[in-house]
């Protein structure tokens, strides 16, 4: 029996259902879209709104040789969920179970425990091991009392909007189309770590941000950003690189948070990517790196005014 038909069983709905599935990284606007059409026709057939997360994605099971980085942790992608309004939120694997289930299998154990009446699914899944189309399913979906539902795709600036899509704009530092797709600005989760302390001595102390889990990472560069502590937000300029000034290194993530003194050292944070500002450049000399690092930070206050 996969997990998924175990905490199906024990959710004890008090009603029939209506079901979603899937990873929602990033719970980007297209999974918004998904997720508005389940929650207009669950209220419109008296049903109670279920989301199933994936913790891992399918193709992370089926070929663990893959390797993914997320737009969202897995309690940042529920938080996100549950902000939509949906009913129930259920983090599950894609077990061995779930993936050796036929489509036609898939349907009949939905119906019986939780008295699912209508699935939705995204633009052109598939649900099975035999990958059966949503509209090739209908007819025996129909005969066990549930409608599969294909929710429409979203479309920005030409293209379907998709967490693989995200992920290409990140790679070339393209935060804005990012958030334009995300339907906000993409932030990374984590923790701030020790670091070799040449931010301070060069006037500019960095929080060294460690990720929380494999998240995506914007290309290398200067951003303008905002990190949140303890609930409150911060502007910060964020260097993203290996700092080819001082000979390179370790890919790190660190943000000079403006008009901030205190310690920050082991202390969980969110970053938020507002707009790109630069590349990384490899500088002559210090002097040159600082008189540039002050021009970052006006251009951060410039690019982040009327954001906090």
């Amino acid at each position: 029996m996969s997990e998924l038909e175990q905490k199906l069983s024990g959710l004890s709905l008090g009603g029939p259902s209506a079901v979603t599935l899937g990873t929602f990284d990033g719970v980007h606007r297209g999974h918004r879209r998904l997720l508005e059409v389940l929650k207009t026709e669950a209220a419109n057939s008296d049903l109670i709104s279920v989301a199933v997360t994936f913790r891992r994605p399918p193709r992370s099971i089926i070929d663990p040789a893959s390797r993914v980085a997320y737009l969202a942790t897995l309690e940042h992608r529920i938080d996100l969920l549950r902000e939509i309004g949906v009913e129930n939120v259920l983090p599950v694997d894609f077990d061995s179970a779930l993936q050796a289930q036929p489509a036609r299998a898939f349907i009949d154990m939905l119906r019986s425990v939780a008295d699912v009446r209508l699935l939705v699914t995204g633009p052109g899944a598939t649900i099975g091991n035999d990958r059966v189309t949503a509209g090739t399913i209908t007819e025996h979906a129909s005969s066990a009392g549930m409608r599969v539902l294909e929710a429409p795709a979203v479309e920005w600036n030409g293209r379907t909007v998709s967490s693989s899509a995200i992920r290409g704009a990140l790679s070339e530092g393209d935060v804005q189309s990012a958030a334009s797709m995300l339907g906000r600005n993409y932030c990374i989760d984590g923790k701030v770590v020790t670091g070799d302390r040449r931010g301070r001595e060069l006037g500019f102390p960095t929080a060294n941000i460690e990720p929380s889990e494999t998240l995506a990472v914007p290309a290398d560069g200067i951003y303008a950003s905002i990190v949140s502590i303890n609930g409150e937000r911060h502007m910060a300029a964020t260097s993203i690189g290996i700092r080819p000034t001082f000979g390179g290194g370790e890919r790190k993530i660190e943000s000079y948070v403006l008009d901030f003194d205190e310690d920050l050292y082991g202390r969980n944070v969110r970053l938020e990517f507002v707009e790109r500002l630069r590349g990384e450049i490899k500088f002559d000399g210090v002097d040159a790196l600082i008189d540039q690092m002050n021009r970052d930070v006006s251009d951060t206050r410039s690019a982040l005014s009327g954001a906090i």
